[in-house]
């Protein structure tokens, strides 16, 4: 078996070794065999408004939630890149293979104040230290209005600080208009638009950045925007000063 290969991820002036990296997410996901850690989401005041749940491995058994989690992303397959109608036995899949097996994807479930589950969000870290915010899903009408705006910034502080990425990348669909006017109120710049090539592939309709002009065969858009380590910090030093993590020791 080759040597594992470690890069290096800055933050300031501190290091982190991408292993590190890994077993702080395996810990937010109770791996191996506990609970997954729950973070506030606050406010502006610092005030809880709900909470970011991390997936655990008990969940696999949750029937009920694996059913609401596939028949949510089945309605709202138009905006993702792959568009396919999604199983609970496909979901499940995903979840135990794509998720808990992926020390660079955390997926968290969205609670209320009450505990009450309404929605997912994740991120996922690449290679050059740049995070993802992706599996973004609000499936319930209830709780405070700003839980999915706020838990962007819990999750990017989480990136940026505790696990040293350095960028944030949010990508959508121009004609996603709601997601436009959050990701605007975060503070993001917008990066890139890109022409997309539609295909269809074993049931599922696949849209991909074009190489080449002369393949556009739809006319939908891909918005890229990024978010700065430096500009994050600089802007949200209450987030630094007062982490949703510090009831748990790293340790």
């Amino acid at each position: 078996m080759p040597a594992p290969r470690l890069s290096l991820i800055c933050w300031g002036d501190n290091v982190i070794g991408a292993e590190r990296s890994a077993e702080i997410i395996r810990r937010m996901k109770g791996i191996p065999g506990g609970s997954g850690m729950r973070f506030p989401i606050r406010d502006e005041g610092l005030n809880v408004i709900g909470y970011l749940r991390g997936f655990d491995k008990s969940r696999l058994g949750d029937g009920a939630l694996i059913e609401t989690m596939a028949r949510a992303h089945t309605q709202n397959k138009e905006n993702f890149m792959t568009q396919f109608d999604v199983t609970p036995a496909n979901k499940r899949y995903w979840l135990e293979n794509s998720v808990l097996a992926n020390d660079k994807k955390m997926l968290f479930l969205v609670e209320t104040q009450n505990g009450r589950v309404v929605g997912q969000d994740g991120f996922t870290i690449r290679e050059d230290g740049v995070f993802v915010s992706d599996a973004s899903m609000k499936w319930e009408r209830d709780g405070h209005p700003a839980l999915f705006l706020r838990n962007f910034y819990e999750r990017a502080a989480m990136c940026f600080v505790l696990l040293g990425c350095v960028g944030a990348e949010i990508t959508f669909f121009k004609k996603n208009i709601a997601t436009m006017l959050n990701v605007k109120r975060l503070g993001a710049r917008k990066t890139g638009e890109y022409p997309l090539v539609k295909s269809a592939e074993n049931g599922k309709i696949i849209y991909a950045k074009a190489d080449d002009p002369s393949q556009i065969n739809t006319g939908e858009i891909l918005i890229e925007y990024h978010m700065q380590k430096d500009d994050f910090l600089a802007s949200h030093k209450n987030l630094v000063e007062h982490p949703c993590w510090e009831a748990y020791s790293w340790d």
